[in-house]
C-alpha cells in the first residue's frame, strides 16, 4: 500500500496559531512599508535606474517577508511563495495610482495587503487543503 503524498505538501505550522497571527501582522506591516518606500523613492529619484528596476528589490522583499510569515504559519515553501506573490498583485497594480500623501497611501497599502493576507493567515490549513485538491485535479496520476 502506498502512502498518500500531497502534491504541494502538508500543513505543518512551526509556531502556535496566535504567535503565527502576530508574525503575520508584522509581515503585513513590513510589506506595506516596503511597498510605500519603493513608491516614495521612485518619486524622489524619478528617471534613474531606481525608479524602474530598483523598485523590484523592495517588491521582492515584501513578498519574501510575507512568504516567510506564511511558511511559519504552516504553508509549504512553494505554496507560501505563490500565495505571497498572489496577494501582492493588486497592491502592486494600484501602487502608482494611490494618493500622493504618504500617510494616506500607507494606510491604503496596509488595508490592501492586510485584506489579501487575512485568509491564509487566519485559516492556513484550508488554503493548503484547497491548493492540494486543485493540484490533484489538475495533475492526476
Amino acid at each position: 500500500m502506498s502512502a498518500k503524498v500531497e502534491p504541494l505538501g502538508a500543513w505543518e505550522p512551526y509556531v502556535a496559531h496566535s504567535l503565527a497571527l502576530g508574525i503575520g501582522v508584522l509581515a503585513v506591516l513590513a510589506a506595506a512599508v516596503l511597498l510605500e518606500l519603493s513608491r516614495t523613492l521612485a518619486e524622489t529619484y524619478r528617471g534613474r535606474w531606481f525608479a524602474g528596476n530598483g523598485r523590484d528589490v523592495f517588491h521582492v522583499g515584501a513578498a519574501g517577508v510575507l512568504a516567510a510569515a506564511l511558511f511559519v504559519n504552516g504553508l509549504p515553501p512553494a505554496l507560501a511563495c505563490l500565495v505571497a506573490a498572489s496577494l501582492l498583485l493588486l497592491p502592486l497594480v494600484v501602487l502608482d495610482s494611490l494618493p500622493p500623501r504618504r500617510p494616506v497611501r500607507l494606510a491604503l497599502l496596509l488595508a490592501l495587503v492586510g485584506l489579501a493576507a487575512a485568509p491564509p493567515l487566519i485559516e492556513p490549513r484550508s488554503i493548503v487543503g484547497t491548493a492540494n485538491l486543485v493540484a490533484r485535479y489538475l495533475f492526476p496520476h
